[in-house]
């Protein structure tokens, strides 16, 4: 059997080879029928060898090789692309990309096949939200819809962090909720978020652009960024009502709306540049744009560019 694993997912690639090694070492009593190749530095003979050995006191054996065609060179894929289909019923031999390959090269055609090859795409915010709470479950926690909410928003689409911060928070209480996320997780790109925030409220079109771009470089996910600037601005809509009311101590503001102090402090200098009537109509367009995000009605990073202009004009 051959399996094909690829994507820019590295963390559900890399989970998925390591549920595959876990079951072949439990069924062997150790790893006497596992062999993992470095796709990079790996002769094809080494491949062949390994693959038609015959499983010791077992059914079969795990063959993995990582990033042969990421990494490997040209003439031992050639030589593997001649091999695969002799591999015996005895082997599974798995080749693992962490990436996606030249999708013209004659190696990736001949393993890019129905039911032998996944591709390990980002989840979008629906996908992930859905993870959070498996992987919550997973960890013996529990966490509600809020909870996962102001995950996604504190770290985003980081499948290695994510896994991190929620293994920090159940260690300190199985039951997450978003205060203890407010304590314990350092928003991602919270200041950086705060600079564009700063150049929208500032109506600093250029400047704003600039900072939006500068996300994008940094490899921030579109969708996020839209996520973050909705939090930032219904966070903003907040703070205007509780200053409307006379509330106006940083620490107090912090507490009735369920806010980091930094991030309480931050919001009370900005939505002095707003009343609260005008807040309510740029979050009532946000909201919008949010929902024509996710559902498609037009490219997330289209709506980036429009927001940025329209908030800034």
């Amino acid at each position: 059997m051959i399996l094909f694993l690829f994507g820019e997912d590295t963390y559900r690639l890399k989970q998925k080879i390591k549920d595959m090694k876990e079951k072949y070492i439990s069924a062997s009593l150790g790893d006497t029928n596992l062999a993992v190749l470095e796709g990079k530095t790996v002769k094809a003979d080494d491949i062949i060898r390994q693959a038609l050995a015959f499983p010791f006191l077992a059914k079969s054996r795990l063959v993995i090789v990582e990033n042969l065609l990421l990494e490997g060179k040209k003439e031992e894929q050639e030589k593997i692309g001649e091999f695969i289909l002799k591999v015996p019923d005895t082997t599974v031999l798995v080749f693992a990309e962490s990436g996606v390959p030249d999708k013209r090269g004659s190696l990736f055609k001949k393993l890019n096949k129905p039911k032998q090859a996944q591709e390990f795409k980002f989840l979008d915010e629906g996908g992930i939200k859905k993870w959070i709470g498996e992987e919550v479950a997973r960890q013996k926690g529990e966490i509600d819809y809020d909870g996962i909410d102001k995950l996604y928003v504190f770290v985003g689409a980081d499948l290695w962090r994510l896994t991190n911060e929620i293994t920090k928070l159940v260690t300190y209480n199985p039951k997450i909720t978003p205060k203890t996320i407010e304590l314990l997780v350092q928003a991602q790109t919270t200041s950086d978020i705060f600079t564009l925030i700063d150049a929208l409220a500032n109506r600093k079109q250029t400047q704003s652009l600039k900072e939006l771009y500068r996300l994008l470089d940094n490899g921030e996910n579109e969708l996020y960024i839209l996520s973050m600037i909705v939090y930032q601005f219904r966070n903003m809509l907040v703070v205007r009502d509780l200053v409307e009311r006379g509330i106006n101590s940083q620490w107090e503001i912090a507490k009735m709306a369920s806010l980091h102090p930094f991030v309480a402090g931050k919001t009370l200098n900005l939505v002095r540049r707003y009343d609260l009537a005008e807040l309510k109509k740029i979050y009532g367009f946000l909201l919008e744009q949010d929902i024509a995000a996710k559902t498609g009605k037009m490219a997330p990073r289209t709506i980036l560019d429009l927001l940025v202009l329209s908030l800034a004009s």
